[in-house]
């Protein structure tokens, strides 16, 4: 008996909240410079977070390709990303996201100032798995993109 309430103690300790998180391969690209999130494993899938450094290191976000993200008309939406003790909430609306045509789905978008980008790189930084609440709920792994993040951020402040 004592074995099996160990053995189900550890199996429940080894699904804490970054089992539920959903596998995002995170990557950048050069031209545009781009931070890319995408669930791993889909080929034909929209991102779920998509950084684009615009002029003058301004940065266009879109949250998304999930169809629970509004009906893509421009109704405003709002997202929490949590990471460890940061937190940021970004406002938006919904419009097609980059591959609608394959999905269906929609993204929340939205253009932050250079300034206004700071607690966002926060949370992506901060390490533990990202809790999305909000018009969407979610969680997502961040293997491989505190390393992304710093190479975009820097990137991006030359443009």
């Amino acid at each position: 008996m004592r074995l099996v309430v160990a053995g189900t103690l550890v199996l429940a300790f080894s699904f804490g909240s970054a089992a539920h998180a959903s596998d995002v391969r995170w990557t950048s690209t050069k031209t545009p410079l781009e931070l890319l999130g995408m669930p791993a494993g889909e080929e034909e899938a929209d991102d779920v977070l998509r950084l684009t450094c615009l002029k003058d290191g301004a940065v266009q976000l879109g949250v998304g390709g999930y169809k629970s993200l509004g009906k893509g008309k421009g109704e405003p939406l709002s997202v929490t990303l949590a990471s460890g003790t940061q937190s940021v909430t970004l406002s938006g609306k919904s419009t097609l996201s980059k591959n609608s045509e394959m999905t269906g789905a929609f993204e929340l978008r939205a253009d932050l100032a250079p300034g206004e980008t700071k607690p966002l790189i926060g949370v992506l930084t901060a390490g533990p798995p990202i809790r999305v609440s909000g018009s969407l709920k979610d969680n997502w792994t961040v293997k491989g993109l505190k390393a992304i993040v710093e190479r975009f951020s820097a990137g991006c402040v030359k443009t």
